[in-house]
């Protein structure tokens, strides 16, 4: 390692004393130093402090043979036609670059000594090179003379403050924003001092006085503005919210989703409406998406694309530009929210499709229990018409049974139709009543209550808990010899029991909310049929459960 190679890496670790150098040759240069030609070669030596201590390009990174030729010819052009407007120009450029790295920085001491570094440069610029413009401008009666005279020694105190070597990476040493607003602002403050001494008619010191308490107060308000401490949330906030939505704000896209999940029912057709939306965005060439195998596309196909993928989901967009990291970031978001409503919609599509599936399960079920209970009955009739006794009897009992049966098949098969759909047909109560007391005329049951005759009853709902509950007591009744069973019907009001043992307590606290075991059922015939009282308005409800008790009740839900 040669030695220039050892003195650069060692004055890049002394920011301060580079930039501290690079001042003072250019204050030699301001006030009036640019005149003489032996002075001018100040220009290259600053130019070369300036090189290792600039935050923007790494400083170990070495410049091609053309590189170098283009910077050394640019150093000789600028030497050559140096003058009070390029030293203006450079000047607001170095406060730029000050203001930079100034509010990126984060330790006191190091903000400290740019903001020096910074007012330093502004008196160069004020009291300097914008007098060597025009002979118009002078400062009595402020002595220029010795104001260049004893400026420098503020320069030994910026070494006082440390300083860390600086980290030359694109995304941290630098704050563009920050830098042209700071350019912006040592422009508007020198040019509108120089505009109101020649308006207004007044002396260059007056001028400079004015326009700093005005650019001060505007700094103010724009300062309140932009971070408000109360109110509304301030400027800065509204423009972070619009950049970070690359021209479109975030709440609008959730409202184009919102609205295109109310207009499309079918997910893939969603979603392909979502992304032509985002097609139409002038940032945007061209769009594609992959779901389940099936393939889409909108636009044109570039190379600059960003793809959001997960599991066999993959959504795509292709910019005009190659686009920036922050530019990915807002896209991979607008993806993300759109991969997640499509995902919601699918699952409310497949949460549909399993009700549907569901209904016709549980139809099923139910009807499987019904034609489990006509089966019995028709097994009764058969058992009815094998026993000897007399024939008219006999003919009379199949005459009233049959009939009903066929009508019960029939209701039967319709729900297989219509899975869905539950009959809501209402007879009169006196005429269910003694149709149920026909079907089970030589049950040897205890019947009890009559209704009147203008009361009506869901027909469905009464004839399928009524089997359910009697069909459950007979079978008991096998069980357990000599078991009586009575039914009351009053005011709409069925009632059942038996006088049989009580239903087991780990059996109870789950009879009527889901299917049970069973002895010699399915399980699941009063779980429907409580579900079934539950959507006609009825209850289910099991009223007594002890030794020579146990009763069931039908009844309207209070």
């Amino acid at each position: 390692m040669n030695a220039g190679t050892k003195l650069s890496r060692r004055l890049a670790n002394w920011s301060h004393l580079l930039l501290a150098g690079h001042l003072l040759m250019l204050h030699a240069l301001a006030f009036g130093g640019w005149q003489i030609p032996a002075v001018r070669l100040l220009w290259v030596a600053a130019l070369g402090l300036f090189l290792i201590w600039q935050p923007f390009v790494a400083g170990e990174r070495r410049i091609s043979a053309r590189q170098g030729a283009v910077l050394f010819a640019a150093v000789l052009v600028s030497t050559w036609f140096i003058g009070p407007w390029l030293l203006l120009i450079w000047c607001g450029a170095l406060a730029a670059a000050i203001g930079g790295r100034v509010l990126w920085t984060e330790r006191r001491g190091e903000r400290a000594g740019y903001l020096l570094a910074f007012g330093y440069l502004v008196g160069v610029t004020v009291f300097g090179v914008v007098p060597e413009v025009s002979s118009a401008v002078a400062l009595d009666p402020l002595p220029r003379n010795v104001i260049a005279y004893y400026m420098p020694f503020i320069l030994p105190l910026l070494l006082v403050f440390p300083a860390r070597a600086p980290q030359r990476r694109a995304g941290d040493a630098f704050d563009l924003f920050y830098g042209i607003l700071v350019f912006l602002v040592l422009a508007v403050f020198v040019l509108g001092a120089l505009a109101y001494m020649l308006v207004g008619g007044v002396s260059y010191v007056e001028s400079l006085f004015k326009t700093s308490l005005t650019v001060a107060a505007a700094l103010l308000v724009v300062a309140w503005a932009w971070n408000p401490r109360a109110g509304f949330s301030g400027i800065g906030s509204a423009m972070s919210r619009y950049m970070l939505s690359v021209g479109m704000p975030l709440e609008q896209w959730l409202v184009q989703l919102s609205e295109e999940s109310e207009r499309q029912v079918d997910p893939a057709s969603f979603l392909r409406a979502v992304m032509l939306r985002l097609q139409g965005m002038p940032w945007v060439r061209g769009v594609s998406w992959a779901v389940g195998g099936k393939l889409g596309q909108s636009g044109q196909q570039t190379a600059h694309r960003h793809v959001y993928q997960t599991n066999d989901f993959e959504l795509a967009v292709c910019f005009r530009l190659a686009p920036s990291p922050s530019m990915r970031w807002h896209v991979e978001w607008l993806l993300r929210l759109t991969a997640e409503f499509y995902l919601v919609k699918r699952q409310a599509h497949d949460l549909q499709r399993m009700s549907y599936l569901q209904a016709v399960y549980e139809t099923g079920a139910r009807v499987t229990h019904d034609v489990k209970n006509l089966l019995q009955s028709m097994q009764g009739l058969c058992y009815a018409a094998a026993q000897p006794g007399d024939p008219a009897q006999l003919a009379g009992l199949l005459g009233r049974q049959l009939p009903q049966i066929t009508e019960r098949l029939k209701v039967t098969l319709e729900k297989l139709q219509s899975p869905q759909a539950e009959s809501g047909e209402c007879v009169p109560a006196a005429l269910w009543w003694s149709q149920l007391q026909d079907r089970y005329a030589d049950a040897s049951i205890v019947w009890h209550g009559q209704s009147t005759a203008e009361s009506m009853v869901p027909l469905g709902l009464f004839d399928s808990v009524a089997e359910n509950l009697l069909q459950n007591a007979l079978a008991k009744r096998q069980r357990q010899a000599g078991l009586g069973i009575t039914v009351d019907f009053a005011d709409s009001v069925l009632t059942v029991v038996d006088d049989g043992s009580p239903i087991a307590p780990d059996v109870v606290g789950r009879l009527l909310r889901e299917p049970v075991s069973s002895h010699d059922g399915l399980g699941i015939g009063l779980y429907h049929a409580a579900r079934q009282a539950e959507a006609a308005g009825y209850c289910l409800a099991l009223l007594e459960n002890r030794p020579g008790r146990v009763a069931f009740s039908l009844s309207v839900r209070r």
